[in-house]
């Protein structure tokens, strides 16, 4: 599906039959807010909790192919840094910092109306790595590697401005925690992440 899309994109612009009018290219800049919930889950000798939303930031190229006045189709290459939060009760209660490092390829189809538009996809992980505060307390593998997104967004000439929100297309997820020797799949209600930014085309 990624290399369609891309050979697609590629093609159309080697054979000359996308304008610079219908073909737009531009950066986007913005903030996501991460909420991860799990039931209470003991790995090894300590005891992990779900904690508060914790905010990152993201950044990426965007290309958008208009089709008609009001459907376009777009693709973004953004590289995402998604902060988590975990409690962990070990010999005390502590609250652990997770971030996930990602590079993420959007594909939306998007509903122009005026200024408004309106948009919906799939967002395609392309490779990621994880961090932890307490590295041999608790790691965590983020095992999804495609979500469904969409939002809402406002363009005033060359500026856009959107937000959106990014979950998983089942009810649950599984993540592989890891703390000292000890390694579980644990079931995670939900990973969601909401998120605002600005861009401009060229």
């Amino acid at each position: 599906m990624k290399r369609f899309l891309f050979l697609l994109v590629v093609g159309a612009l080697l054979s000359g039959n996308i304008t610079a009018q219908r073909l737009r290219i531009g950066v986007r800049g913005g903030f996501n807010v991460s909420d991860y919930d799990f039931s209470p889950v003991e790995v090894g000798d300590a005891r992990f909790y779900s904690g508060p939303l914790r905010t990152g930031f993201e950044t990426g190229l965007v290309v958008r192919l208009n089709l008609t006045k009001h459907l376009h189709l777009q693709s973004e290459l953004n590289y995402d840094f998604v902060n988590y939060s975990v409690r962990a009760e070990a010999d005390l209660l502590r609250s652990l910092r997770m971030r996930s490092e990602r590079l993420e390829l959007p594909v939306q189809l998007g509903f122009q109306f005026g200024v408004l538009r309106l948009f919906g996809g799939v967002s395609f992980r392309l490779y990621d790595t994880s961090h932890s505060s307490v590295p041999d307390l608790l790691k965590i593998d983020y095992n999804d590697n495609m979500a469904v997104m969409g939002g809402l967004g406002v363009n005033i000439k060359r500026f856009f401005l959107d937000l959106r929100v990014q979950g998983y297309p089942r009810s649950h997820v599984w993540n592989t925690f890891t703390s000292g020797d000890e390694t579980m799949r644990v079931k995670v209600n939900h990973d969601i992440i909401y998120g605002g930014s600005i861009g401009f085309f060229f």
